[in-house]
This record gives structure tokens, sequence and C-alpha cells, in this order.
């Protein structure tokens, strides 16, 4: 029974094999000498089995947390990507990875890389917006009198080139209407200070 055991915990603490071997035999060759009893090698020998299982199975457990982990991390990279390309209105990118093969530490590694563009491209797009709807409203507020403009917010949602092609196209036509306005109010004093004139002439 003694040597079944003995066999057994060697198995188990086989990191090396040839290591934990040849402390078992040291161990034995203590007992031998000292007279230890069989039952007390039993009990030890049970509770380095014991305690070799629980090392494996706190290994294992980190070891699927970290499993998990990669997964979790993945999965929010792969939707964050795919939400990007909807936001900015695109079908794919350039740096988008066709497939993903490997390992989880090489398919976040692949994309990490594609994410990372992809979101410094949503901050520039994001810019430009912010930029063109500040001077929209700007523009807008001087039209219709307002001293105070809205604080802009900006649809992230959707930053694609058409609906920023359709700012810009408002952008224009309020300038065109803000340089409309101010020819007219140039023109009005001047065609007021020639009215007493013609009323002359047309009275005369």
């Amino acid at each position: 029974m003694g040597s079944l055991r003995t066999a057994g915990t060697a198995r188990c603490l086989a990191l090396p094999e040839s290591s934990s071997t040849y402390l078992l035999q040291e161990l034995k060759m203590i007992w031998d000498e000292v007279g230890q009893e069989e039952n007390e090698r039993e009990r030890i020998l049970e509770e380095l089995e014991q305690e070799c299982q629980e090392v494996y199975r706190r290994k294992v457990n980190s070891a699927n947390m970290l499993r998990i982990q990669l997964h979790q991390a993945l999965a929010e990279s792969e939707a964050e990507f795919t939400n990007l390309l909807l936001s900015l209105g695109e079908r794919s990118f350039p740096g988008q990875p066709e497939k993903m093969n490997g390992t989880l530490k090489e398919q976040l590694n692949s994309i990490t890389p594609a994410l990372q563009e992809m979101q410094m491209k949503k901050e520039a797009r994001l810019k430009q917006f912010t930029e063109v709807q500040t001077e929209v409203q700007r523009i807008a507020s001087e039209i219709a009198g307002r001293s105070e403009n809205e604080v802009v917010t900006v649809n992230e949602d959707d930053l694609s080139l058409k609906k920023l092609e359709e700012h810009q196209s408002e952008l224009q036509r309020l300038k065109r209407e803000k340089v409309h306005r101010n020819r007219k109010l140039v023109l009005q004093p001047s065609c007021s200070s020639h009215m007493p004139t013609i009323f002359y002439f047309l009275s005369g």
C-alpha cells in the first residue's frame, strides 16, 4: 500500500519527475532510519498528494481565468471594431484581419493595431464634425440675432463622410445667407439717404 501511495504521489509531483522521485526516496530513507510508523507515513503522503492537487488546481484556475479574460478582451475588441466601422460609415478597413487564426493572444495582437488606428480615425473625424457644427451653430445664431450659442452635440453613431458633407453643405449655405444679409444691410442706408431727393423730383 505504501509503495502504491509513494508511486501515486511521485506522479503527482512529477515536475520534474526525477526531482520529486528523488525527494520521496530521500524521505523514505529518513523514515526508515527514524522508524516512522506506517500509518504516519500514509498520512503524510496523503497530505502531500492533497497539497499537490491544490497547487495544480490553483494553477488551472489561474490559467482558466486568463483564458476567460482573453476571450472577453477579444470579443470586446471585435465588437468595438465593428461599431467603429458602422459609425464611420465604412464597410471594411485595410488593416482589418480577414480571418482570426492562432491562439487567443495571437488573435488579440492581430486586431489591436487595426483597432487603435480606427480609434484615431474616429477621433480625427469627430474633431472635423465638432469644428463644422460649431461654425454652423455660430453663423446660425448670428443670422437669428442670438448672442448665445448652444452647446454643440455630435452624434457619434453617424460620423460618415456623407453626414460630414451634409454639415459642410449647410455651413456653405449659411455663409452665403450671411453675406446676402450683410449686403442688404449695407445697401439699406444708401437707399434711405436718396429717398428725399427722389420724393423732391417726384413732387416737382
